[in-house]
């Protein structure tokens, strides 16, 4: 049996249609250094990762990416309950995924939210 983890919070994403411009004013500005792939900049901080992605990321919905601030990630132990919690407080947007979903706060933003498995289909820690 696994030992119960804590809720943690994962990278912060910003979605962009001018990628290099928003990743060298990190770079540039806060000294971030990180990695290059298709579609998403992955910069780290000490504590954190900020993961700046193109707009058209066909896993995330579009009211999400739309969005000019940041999602934040938060991984959860157990995450149907998570969904289950969120969708009966009307907080879900999109669907489902398996392994994650995206759900707004009360306030309006938004959050995606990741289950704590050692080896799950998406790569959050990077």
């Amino acid at each position: 049996m696994s030992e119960k983890r804590q809720p943690t919070i994962g990278p912060v994403m910003a979605f962009t249609g001018d990628r290099a411009e928003v990743v060298r004013f990190y770079r540039e500005v806060a000294g971030l250094a990180g990695e290059e792939s298709a579609d998403a900049t992955w910069l780290e901080a000490e504590n954190a990762k900020l993961v700046v992605h193109d707009l058209g990321d066909e896993q995330t919905p579009d009211e999400v990416e739309r969005h000019p601030g940041f999602v934040v990630w938060l991984g959860v132990q157990d995450l149907t309950a998570a969904f289950d919690r969120a969708k009966r407080a009307s907080a879900t947007i999109g669907d489902f995924h398996g392994d994650y979903f995206f759900a707004r706060d009360p306030d309006g933003r938004y959050v995606g939210i990741f289950a704590l498995e050692d080896h799950h289909g998406h790569d959050h820690e990077h």
